[in-house]
């Protein structure tokens, strides 16, 4: 089975332009070193209908891996798990390892914690679900399981979610041992990328195990176009092919009046 994921990002925030989706994108940066493919990326509003749809269409895609984030508070407004809850038919418990991570977080900021409905709130999961330890934050991040998906809840809070992830997803990735791609960036002058674009096309077909994506930098109508491309291997095993490719896209351009770069002056990163 591929090791495939999905994201779904949860808040108002997002819908009406008030916050920029930082997290999804340090995630997939997260996913492709670790050799995962992110499929897409959704963003919802803190709507249980919408949490329970955006869920379930998830499911039945049935990737390896469903990441949300956002929505695990003590606000009106968090209502991620009881989305999930209800995309899942499971009802929602007080998990006691959970309510034990909330009250030790508690103790460290308050003499006499009081544990409120507020609190309770973030240790009140999905049945059967298992809490994430947020080393930085309140709310525990949250481990389900449905059928062939493992699901991951983890807070909106970037730092929060940064630490959860790297203390509870990155060993339960790796452990699927994912081939993690190989890349190269090549800069190119002194072409625009509708020139560059047939080049390209005949390096396809050549390397068809390879992904290849062009970035214009600047103006077509400045004095030296750049343009950065990326190159990286789709597929196990390809990761050979990425010099050669890079090569022969150099020497193409040179056949074409002599455009492009002189030298590779991007890296390979495994």
């Amino acid at each position: 089975m591929k090791s495939t994921a999905e994201i779904i990002s949860i808040g108002n925030e997002l819908l009406i332009g008030h916050t920029l989706d930082t997290n999804s994108h340090w995630i997939a940066k997260q996913l492709t070193k670790l050799g995962w493919t992110l499929e897409r990326v959704t963003q919802l509003r803190d709507s249980l209908d919408s949490i329970k749809s955006g869920v379930r269409g998830s499911l039945k895609r049935n990737p390896r891996v469903l990441i949300t984030i956002g929505g695990l508070g003590p606000t009106h407004d968090d209502v991620t798990l009881a989305g999930i809850s209800r995309a899942l038919n499971k009802p929602l418990r007080l998990n006691k390892e959970a309510l034990q991570l909330v009250k030790d977080h508690y103790r460290r900021l308050e003499s006499r914690p009081k544990l409120t409905k507020y609190r309770t709130k973030m240790a009140t999961l999905p049945q059967g679900s298992l809490p994430l330890s947020n080393p930085i934050g309140t709310a525990p991040g949250v481990k389900t399981r449905e059928s062939g998906t493992t699901i991951f809840s983890l807070p909106g809070v970037p730092s929060e979610m940064k630490a959860i992830f790297r203390s509870s997803l990155i060993p339960y990735m790796e452990s699927f041992h994912a081939t993690r791609p190989g890349e190269m960036q090549v800069k190119i002058t002194g072409i625009i990328e509708s020139a560059l674009a047939p080049i390209l096309d005949q390096a396809r077909k050549i390397f068809p195990k390879l992904y290849f994506k062009s970035h214009p930098r600047g103006r077509e109508t400045g004095m030296r176009p750049l343009i950065l491309l990326h190159i990286y291997n789709i597929e196990p095993g390809a990761e050979e092919g990425i010099s050669d490719a890079a090569a022969y896209i150099m020497q193409q351009l040179a056949r074409n009046g002599g455009l492009g770069p002189r030298k590779n002056r991007g890296s390979r990163k495994a």
